[in-house]
């Protein structure tokens, strides 16, 4: 199962969700990492909006729809079931990483070296423009400013997805290796 977090507390930090609904069909497609697999779509209630063009995308067979029908310990617990994690720069991405699953954060308007996911079955991809391009653009206000997200292309988040997959595969098919 793909667990996928397409929100995040602020509007900045949100990849739009025509983004995620590519990235999901391209790694549960046919020539995917996770072909027919299961997504479960996590986020908070007052997220729904934001989420919505992702849940209509997915085959209702296939969609595990959590938005806003789980208290964070189930949240925790069903994501120690998944086999893979994508989100924004969320709770969520931090509490992914810390039960052990591969999370893959998706960042922008923060910075990498303080908010980044830690364990060793992480990685973090970035938009093309800095934290501080972005925060230093004129009118910037991350309570009032739409995604900054844009300059992340989907290519850029599906390689970074398919590296992480790579390293925690090779890291499985050998005991003694552990992931870089």
């Amino acid at each position: 199962m793909l667990a996928i977090a397409a929100a995040a507390n602020w509007p900045g930090k949100q990849w739009r969700p025509e983004r995620f609904v590519e990235l999901v069909k391209r790694l549960t497609g046919a020539g995917g990492v996770l072909p027919q697999s299961r997504i479960a779509v996590l986020a908070a209630a007052p997220e729904l909006a934001q989420v919505q063009p992702l849940l209509d995308s997915i085959p209702p067979d296939r969609l595990l729809n959590l938005v806003g029908k789980t208290a964070l310990p189930v949240a925790a617990a069903v994501l120690r079931r998944c086999s893979f994690f994508i989100g924004n720069d969320s709770g969520l991405m931090h509490m992914s990483a810390a039960v052990g699953l591969p999370t893959l954060g998706l960042f922008g308007p923060s910075r990498t070296s303080h908010y980044a996911p830690w364990g060793e079955l992480t990685a973090c991809v970035r938009t093309d423009l800095s934290y501080d391009e972005i925060i230093g653009t004129p009118g910037y206000d991350h309570r009032t400013t739409g995604t900054v997200m844009d300059s992340l292309s989907v290519d850029k988040a599906e390689a970074a997805a398919l590296a992480l997959w790579e390293r925690v595969q090779a890291s499985a098919d050998d005991p003694g290796q552990r992931p870089a």
